[in-house]
């Protein structure tokens, strides 16, 4: 009888429970993320830092992302001020989604419920800064939380931009040599 479930019946009359959930209706909001990171610093061909670590984020206040995900496989991203910040097609094959921007990122969904999911995923990302090359490979868990009715969104400011579970200058101001 839940009309955001995947198996909704408009003829129901009662609720037996066996409503199941998937990435559509209404939008979802990042909570928080474990992410394991490894990095390693070459300056000149030289090692100047190779270390893991893990990181859990919270996403509290400007940190919160908003994602939606519509049935004919596209899916637009928005920050906190509801700015869209990036958009591109989704397909989940098996407990794979696949999100295509200008990159290509798979996540492997762990649950989801009508109120909530998790998500693995891994990546890496490889730049150079101030003449350092920079290589970060990283792997974690991602939590999120439904709200059923939406969000309004603001394609004023839009911007496209990678997605990335680091935080680049963050990341580059805590290795500084």
């Amino acid at each position: 009888m839940d009309t955001i479930a995947t198996n909704y019946d408009a003829t129901a009359t009662s609720d037996d429970g066996s409503c199941t959930f998937g990435l559509v209706g209404g939008a979802w909001y990042s909570d928080s993320a474990i992410v394991d990171i490894h990095a390693v610093v070459t300056y000149g061909g030289m090692i100047m830092m190779d270390s893991t670590w893990t990181e859990i984020q919270y996403a509290t206040g400007s940190m919160v992302e908003k994602i939606k995900f519509w049935d004919n496989g596209d899916f637009k991203e928005w920050d906190y001020y509801n700015n869209l910040t990036d958009s591109g097609t989704w397909v989940l094959i098996g407990n794979i989604i696949t999100a295509t921007t200008d990159t290509v990122i798979s996540y492997e969904m762990i649950t989801i419920t009508k109120t909530n999911q998790s998500h693995k995923f891994t990546g890496n990302d490889t730049f150079t800064e101030d003449g350092a090359d920079y290589v970060i490979d990283y792997e974690g868990e991602r939590f999120s939380n439904r709200n059923e009715n939406g969000f309004t969104s603001n394609n004023t400011n839009q911007r496209k931009r990678n997605t990335s579970f680091i935080n680049k200058r963050k990341l580059i101001n805590s290795i500084k040599f």
